[in-house]
């Protein structure tokens, strides 16, 4: 899925948050102390340092090849805050993106998390709501490796628990629609990665059967970085 997809898929969301919204109307509050349901989606741009794919890139001395670089994330989320409180809880899933090919080499990462939010509201009025978060969540990465010049190919899947935190802040211009603006750090290490290829990957890539191996290690990849969204929130 590559970027303009990804702002199709934004802007045809928004879309149909906001019929909802027109046709349900808002069911509870949610200024001030109030509780309240809301969904909200986002793009996230962020680039997590896939150092040993980038490793094996480079090893190939192939002209023309590039390495891993900006990757972009497309996430929902339900958000309830609990009346009388400025606690709410979060759970967001999200769809993660990240691509690099040139001079015969191709490198595509692909993956899901899921992520339960603890949200504080400590400053909040009926324009402009400050928060702070804390997460604990879930991540899977399948990672795409080939390379024309050897005739290999290979899929290789890995996956992880890590944690989240951040602050952000929604600016509404209307009682129900709001600007949705996040800065998140994320840990989310993938150190092992199993899966087969086809034919030889070439470079400092060791073993492809079973567990991928880049010198005799684990080939290890991540969800990890510090992530920068802009969204959209529907109160309702």
């Amino acid at each position: 899925m590559g970027l303009k997809h990804i702002v199709m898929v934004l802007v045809l969301s928004a879309a149909s948050l906001q019929a909802l919204a027109q046709r349900g109307g808002r069911l509870s509050g949610g200024g001030g102390l109030g509780g309240g349901h809301s969904l909200g989606l986002g793009l996230s741009i962020m680039s997590p340092s896939q150092g040993d794919v980038n490793s094996w890139i480079d090893s190939l001395g192939t002209t023309g090849t590039k390495n891993l670089g900006t990757g972009y994330e497309v996430m929902v989320d339900y958000e309830y805050k609990f009346s009388m409180t400025m606690f709410s809880m979060l759970m967001r899933p999200s769809y993660f993106t990240q691509s690099a090919s040139g001079g015969g080499v191709e490198a595509k990462l692909t993956g899901l998390t899921v992520f339960p939010i603890l949200r504080l509201y400590p400053l909040e009025n009926n324009f402009i709501k400050f928060f702070m978060q804390v997460g604990l969540g879930y991540g899977q990465l399948k990672t795409e490796l080939s390379n024309s010049n050897t005739v290999g190919s290979g899929s290789f899947d890995g996956s992880t628990f890590g944690a989240m935190g951040g602050i952000g802040a929604h600016f509404c211009f209307t009682e129900s629609h709001c600007l949705a603006v996040e800065g998140n750090v994320r840990y989310l290490p993938i150190e092992r990665n199993t899966g087969s290829s086809s034919g030889s990957l070439g470079g400092t890539i060791t073993q492809t059967q079973g567990e991928l191996e880049l010198n005799n290690k684990d080939l290890g990849t991540t969800l990890s970085g510090i992530q920068g969204i802009l969204g959209y929130k529907l109160i309702f």
